[in-house]
């Protein structure tokens, strides 16, 4: 019993170092290679890499969302400024257009309230004129009495010298007739100041002035100044005088431009009965001869503006284009005696020209055109070739081209004609606008030409032949061609509203055009 204690303790001494090595060779594995982990230190910055990894993919993938959602946003508005732009844009088209149609009406108004004020004023002068009228009988009578006893002074002269009389003698019968004729103009002079208060200058700028609008366009403002000039005329000269008779003859001429066909008409009358019965007609033999034709010109408008649809009307626009060119050989008689047979001369030429207008009516365009070719050279000559009215003979010469469907042809000559006039008048002038009123006329002929060629391709094919018939009129008029005729077609119809005003035969026929071209477009 006293050997057990002594034999346990080497035994846990054993047990004691077997402890100590095995945990040094623990230590020694765990911490090999330098003392620091292996497998269990690679793995964890395995998975320190791999969720740095997934931390920056995670990080970038939110960046490009942002990204993605800040252009998103940037679209959005850029999309929602651009929308309110168009909308601004269109609500400022739409405050221009209704600015621009009531700039418009207003126009409208203004002119409708000027021409109020010009009837208002030309039956004033109308009044005036009657009452200086009444004075001017007054003072013809007194002459007409005068004129009676220089003549009843003649025949006692001629009773009382049975031989012929002497160059003195004759030249003191004159001395006496010139005295007597300046005794009856200072009475008249008087009578009209007292009247009026007005001279013959005054009448003399007032033709002046009716001329200048007749040149810008102004046709029923020129007609009152004539009027008025007229009044002066009248109350200092009497009605049978060349003034008068070439005053009433302008008027005509405005009437004219106005589309007044008959009236005109009257005019041109007048004025050529003053001249007819004038003392030494053979002196105003040029002055008659222009008037009758403008007595032509006025038959040739009537003619132009018959209506088509009546009955009867080719038989009157033969009847009245024939009244025409009957007048027109008559003054051509007299212009060509004046002059020499190869020189140049503008009443000639106009003469030629308005003989083209009459075959051109007739729908005798071959003929038309050999007029206007003789129209048109002489003008050249005389005036050169940058002359509206060279342009209208070419403008005419367009027409001929047109009522033979040699398109091409007639807007060459139409173009030549748009481009002077324009550079001549500027682009808002009545005779400018029917240059315009003309192209869109060829254009809509040059559609109807082409859609008849179509339609008669197809009127064989089945069943294209059903579906012509149906599109017929919109056939006629596509393409680049129908927006030519709507652009020439509003402009001459926006001039001729502003300048010639609503009743003008032009504007109601650009009017009826108009909306016919509204009713195609629906």
């Amino acid at each position: 019993e006293s050997r057990g204690p002594v034999t346990m303790r080497p035994l846990r001494g054993a047990i004691v170092a077997a402890l100590l090595l095995c945990s040094l060779l623990a230590v020694q594995g765990q911490y090999g290679r330098g003392g620091y982990p292996d497998d269990d230190q690679m793995t964890d910055r395995a998975v320190e890499y791999y969720m740095m990894q997934q931390q920056a993919e995670q990080q970038k993938y939110q960046e490009e969302m942002m990204a993605r959602a800040q252009e998103e946003e940037m679209l959005r508005r850029q999309q929602a400024q651009y929308m309110q732009q168009q909308r601004q844009a269109e609500a400022y088209n739409r405050q221009q257009q209704q600015l621009a149609q009531e700039e418009m009406m207003e126009q409208r108004r203004q002119a409708i309230y000027q021409q109020e004020m010009e009837e208002e004023y030309y039956r004033q002068q109308q009044e005036a004129a009657y009452m200086q009228q009444q004075q001017a009988y007054a003072q013809q009578q007194a002459m007409a009495q005068q004129q009676a006893f220089q003549e009843a002074a003649a025949d006692v002269r001629a009773q009382t010298f049975t031989h012929t009389p002497t160059r003195d003698e004759r030249e003191a019968y004159q001395v006496q007739f010139d005295q007597g004729q300046e005794e009856a103009r200072r009475k008249a002079s008087g009578a009209g100041a007292d009247a009026g208060g007005t001279s013959l200058d005054d009448a003399t700028t007032l033709a002046e002035k009716g001329t200048m609008l007749m040149s810008k366009g102004n046709y029923a403002s020129a007609l009152i100044t004539y009027d008025r000039c007229l009044s002066v005329q009248l109350a200092h000269l009497g009605d049978m005088h060349p003034i008068v008779a070439h005053t009433v003859d302008l008027m005509g001429v405005a009437l004219l431009r106005i589309g007044s066909a008959k009236e005109a008409q009257e005019a041109f009358q007048k004025a050529l009965y003053i001249y007819q019965n004038l003392q030494g007609e053979g002196q105003h033999a040029a002055d008659t001869a222009l008037c009758v034709m403008h007595v032509g010109q006025a038959f040739e408008l009537e003619a132009e503006n018959l209506d088509k649809s009546a009955k009867g009307w080719e038989r009157q626009m033969e009847d009245l284009t024939e009244r025409a060119y009957d007048m027109y050989e008559r003054a051509l008689d007299v212009f060509k005696s004046r002059v020499e047979e190869d020189e140049p001369d503008l009443d000639v030429a106009n003469i030629y020209h308005a003989m083209g207008n009459a075959h051109n009516i007739r729908g005798e365009y071959m003929e038309a055109l050999r007029k206007y070719k003789i129209a048109l050279q002489q003008k050249i000559r005389v005036l050169g070739e940058d002359d509206p009215s060279v342009a209208w003979t070419k403008n005419n010469i367009g027409n001929s081209f047109k009522g033979m469907f040699k398109m091409d042809e007639a807007f060459k000559w139409y173009h030549e004609c748009l481009e002077t006039v324009t550079q001549f008048f500027g682009p808002d002038h009545p005779e400018v606008a029917h240059v315009h009123w003309n192209l869109a006329l060829a254009y809509h002929t040059k559609g109807e030409v082409e859609a008849l060629k179509r339609r008669q391709t197809w009127q064989g094919r089945w069943p294209f032949r059903w579906f012509a018939g149906i599109t017929k009129k919109r056939l006629a008029h596509e393409g680049d061609d129908f927006e030519k005729m709507d652009e020439h077609l509003h402009h001459a119809f926006n001039v001729f509203v502003q300048r010639l005003g609503e009743d003008h035969i032009s504007t109601q026929r650009a009017t009826e055009a108009v909306m016919a071209m509204r009713e195609l477009v629906r």
